[in-house]
Parts: C-alpha cells; structure tokens; sequence
C-alpha cells in the first residue's frame, strides 16, 4: 500500500499561494456560469487573494522551509520551477496584496460599466496574478518566461475589456501588437543564453559562466557578443514590461485608453513582477563578472532616460492618466537605479529596490483608487476636472495630497525612505551621478503633482461632492494606513527586504 507521506512533500506548503490562486480562479469560472448574481462573486475572489496571502506566513512558517532558507539552499519544486525562498515569499505577498486592492477598489465601476463581463474582469485579474507569482517564484528562465506571457496575454484582455469603447479597444491592440515583438525579443534572448550555457537554470547560468562551463570553455571568447546580445535583447523585453525608455510608447495610450482599476493594476502588479524577474535573471544568473560591468551600466542609462523623459513629459500633460502613465516611467527609472546598484552591491541594491517597489505599489494605488471614483462618477479624467475636490471629497483630496507627497520623496514620507536607500545603494555603488539626477527629477516632478494639488484646494467648483463608494474608499484608507506604516515602522520591513535578498545570489 502507497504511503501518503511518499506522494506528497509536506513542504510542499511552499505552493500553497499558486494553488489557492489557481483554484479561486476555477471557482471563479464556474460559478459565472452557474450564478446569476454576479456582484457577489467578488467576495469569492477577494477572499481567495487574501486566503493566498495569509498561506504566504503559513508557509513561511514551515520548520522544513525555514531550515533550508537559513542553511542557505532553499527548496525547489516541480523541476525547480518553483523555489520557496525568502524573495519569492515577499514578491508574492506584494503582489496578492496588489490584485486584492484592485478588486476592492473596481466593485462599483465593473458592475457600472461592464455588465456583460462582469466575472470576466475578476477571473482575468487573477490569471494576471498567478503569471505574475510564477514569474517571481522561478530560477528556470522558462519557467519565467510562462508567467510573462499568462499575464502578459490576460493583460491585453484587459486593456481591451471594454468592448463598445473605441479607446479601450485601441489600447488593448496596440499594447497586444507592441507586446507581441517585445516577447519575441525576450525569447530569442533567452534562446541564446541557453545556447551559450546549455541551460535554462540561472545558478547553472551563472555556474557556466563564472566557470567555464562545457559550452562556454569550447568556444571560449568568441562565445562573448552571443552573451552580450542575449542580454540585450532580454534587456529589450524586461524594459517593454516596465515600461522604461525607449520601450515605453505604449504606455501612454494604454494607461489613457484601458479602464481605470486596469490601469492602477498595470502600474503596481506587472510593474513590480517584471522588477523581481529583471533581479531573478540579472543577478541570480547574470551576476558574474565581466558581465556584471556591462549590464549595470545599460541599466543606469536606461535609468537615467526613464526618470528624465517621464517628468519632463508629465509636466506637458492636461489628462491625468497620461500624467500618471509618464510618472509610472519616471518611477521605473528610479527602480532601476536599485537594479544598476545590485550588480556591484547585490545585497543593498536589490533590498531597496524591494522596498521602493513595496512603497511605490501601495502609494499609487491610492492615487488610482480616487481616479477610478472620479472616472466612473463623471468621466473627469482631465486635471481641470479636479477643481475643488477638497470640498467635494476631503478625504480624497487630503489622501491624493500625501500620495503625491511620497512619490516626490518629501520627508518623512515612505517615498522618501525608498529614493533614499536607492541613492545610498547607487552612490555605495559608484553611480553617484545617477543618484544625483534622481534627486534633481524628485525637484522636476513636483511641478505637476503640484498643478493637481494646486485646482484640488485652491480652485473652485460647480460640480457636485461625490457620493462615496465603500471599495474605493476602504482602498483609498488601506493606502493611506501602509503609507503611514511604512512610515512610523520602516524598520521592519528595511530587515524584511534585507531578509528577502540576501539569498536570492
């Protein structure tokens, strides 16, 4: 007779955030066929994300897990495609954390504007979630690139899920065409790191590389401007995901064009997924000298690039989804100066680039959280539209007031605790000049979060106050209280990062 205990792994405890998400979302699908009070239904979604979430600590709370992490050699499953160790515990609780905001703050517009799609929107979300997870949980470059393309397809979906609005429609095609070439990029990089090394594993990556490895020592240099391709074209399709210059033209458009608890997804969920992936790839495999010089300085320009033409551009802007979609590539580019830090200062770099995406994620979707009730209200997605609303909504305006506090980094914010441990990452690094033009874009982007600050208390109004609505307020308090912890009790979550990167080398 088969023993149980020989089938099952009870660290197997590990997957438990991907097989919760995996199952909310079969249970998702069939009861949309079986129910015909759909608005119910994202209750059971909510509480399989947050469900996951909590089997995130469970997990890693096992004795097995928690002695292999500490030993230095965390466990892997299914053919290492999975790996419990503490980067992919923290990623998946930012990212569960991010899909349980979105679909707390869509309630009311899904059941407003998407009627006959309305379990659609929430079953897609999480299929956007699971690819999202497996892209952070993986050290197989395969594996990674399956959960890129699950959320990368569900995405388009969901730019395009409005269906009789032409933008809708624009964005979903043009970020779905765009998409396209950037994963066929990504792939054929991929493609010939694994011609290059022999394998699809990043320790066995960066084993061959720092070694020798069979196919490497045969060919010896020659084999060098394969490596560097191949690293450019990943490069070309990591930068697609997050939106960093040059590959950030889609950006615009689709923030502008796709609905509004769509865009506050894309800016937090993908964004920070492609991050932990670009960490995944380029330190855990690609971290090896020579090669270390030359990604972390493609890195720092593309930083640098991001950062400058994001503000520069957002100050031009009237519709403030446009405006945010052009500081979301000015935050990338201060993302990347963690990443440009991590190749010479793996620890310090990659721990601040864990807590600005954390810190980053949180604040902004508040800012969306308001966007979404004023889009749904009335349509108003111009700046103008914006007049008065301290009067309208106080909570709203005084919420979006210290949101946009922490982006520009103003003492004592969280935002501006994470700019500050990428600057000491980058200057500890010797990309002092880049630490140096992350200040002066902090100075630049006050200019527009300024003019949204400046029609919200100073300029007077005739529309209406606005009703409130229960999901968007509770996200917009939810917000406002992680700002405020991250703030008073940044300690913690400092050690947590530190924690979570240490091992990931």
């Amino acid at each position: 007779m088969l023993n149980w205990s020989q089938l099952v792994n009870p660290s197997y405890v590990a997957v438990l955030p991907h097989l919760i998400v995996t199952a909310t979302l079969l249970v998702v699908i069939l009861l949309d066929v079986w129910f015909k009070e759909k608005r119910s239904l994202v209750w059971v979604t909510l509480g399989g994300v947050v469900l996951a979430m909590l089997s995130i600590w469970y997990s890693a709370s096992d004795e097995q897990i928690r002695a292999a992490i500490a030993a230095g050699k965390p466990l892997e499953f299914w053919g290492d495609m999975i790996i419990a160790d503490g980067f992919t515990f923290f990623m998946n609780g930012v990212l569960l954390g991010i899909a349980a905001l979105v679909i707390l703050l869509s309630g009311d517009y899904v059941a407003k504007f998407l009627r006959g799609a309305h379990m659609e929107f929430y079953e897609i979300v999480l299929a956007v979630t699971l690819g999202m997870m497996f892209m952070v949980s993986s050290r197989d470059l395969l594996t990674i690139y399956i959960g890129l393309e699950l959320s990368s397809i569900s995405s388009y979906v969901l730019a395009g899920i409005l269906r009789k609005d032409p933008r809708s429609n624009e964005a979903g095609l043009k970020y779905f065409l765009t998409g396209a070439v950037a994963s066929a990029v990504l792939l054929f990089g991929l493609s010939l790191l694994f011609g290059v090394t022999g394998t699809t594993r990043l320790p066995d990556i960066a084993t061959a590389l720092a070694g020798g490895g069979p196919v490497v020592a045969a060919a010896g240099p020659a084999l060098t401007p394969l490596l560097v391709a191949g690293m450019a074209f990943l490069m070309v399709g990591f930068g697609f995901k997050i939106a960093a210059v040059p590959m950030h033209l889609w950006a615009p458009d689709v923030y502008e064009g796709a609905p509004t608890p769509v865009t506050a997804f894309f800016s937090a969920g993908p964004k920070g997924a492609a991050m932990a992936a670009i960490l995944r790839v380029f330190v855990g495999g690609l971290g090896v000298a020579p090669f270390t010089d030359k990604w972390t300085l493609i890195w720092a320009v593309a930083a640098a690039a991001s950062m400058t033409l994001g503000n520069l551009v957002a100050l031009q802007q009237t519709n403030i989804k446009r405006m945010m979609a052009y500081s979301s590539i000015a935050q990338a580019g201060y993302i990347l100066v963690g990443v440009a830090a991590s190749g010479l200062q793996s620890a310090e770099g990659i721990s601040s680039v864990l807590f600005y995406v954390m810190a980053y994620a949180v604040t902004n979707l508040g800012i969306f959280a308001v966007l979404t009730h004023m889009d749904q209200e009335g349509g108003w997605v111009e700046v103008d539209n914006y007049k008065g609303l301290a009067k309208r909504n106080p909570l709203y305006a005084w919420a979006l007031l210290l949101f946009f506090v922490s982006l520009i980094g103003i003492p004592p914010t969280v935002g501006f605790l994470g700019k500050f441990f990428l600057f000491r990452a980058a200057a500890a690094s010797g990309y002092l000049w880049l630490a140096v033009l992350m200040a002066v874009n902090s100075v630049i982007s006050v200019g527009y979060y300024y003019r949204v600050v400046k029609v919200m208390f100073l300029d007077a109004s005739d529309d209406p106050a606005l009703t409130p609505s229960t999901g968007i307020s509770a996200t917009v308090v939810l917000s406002l209280v992680g700002v405020v912890l991250l703030t008073i009790f940044a300690n913690p979550f400092v050690q947590w990062t530190a924690q979570s990167a240490a091992l990931l080398k």
